[in-house]
């Protein structure tokens, strides 16, 4: 079986979340919150395909001095 490591990331964008996957938008959300558990929950699926996933969380436009948060599950 194939297998990549692949990147989902979560950002800002005019006032709202975004998850993009492979350069492509995903879905927009309201809340941090809310794209961060949409990224996790499809992460999760692709995982389980076989691939290796990281989840690249930005840190909200009014907190510049903290960096990104890379998540990881567990192996």
């Amino acid at each position: 079986m194939h297998s990549s490591e692949l990147r989902y990331c979560v950002e800002p964008t005019g006032g709202r979340w975004m998850v993009s996957f492979c350069h492509s938008p995903h879905g927009f959300f309201d809340r941090r919150v809310d794209a961060i558990r949409s990224a996790l929950s499809d992460a999760d699926r692709v995982e389980r395909m076989g691939h290796k996933v990281t989840v690249v969380v930005a840190r909200p436009a009014d907190a510049p001095d903290l960096a990104q948060r890379v998540l990881r599950r567990p192996h």
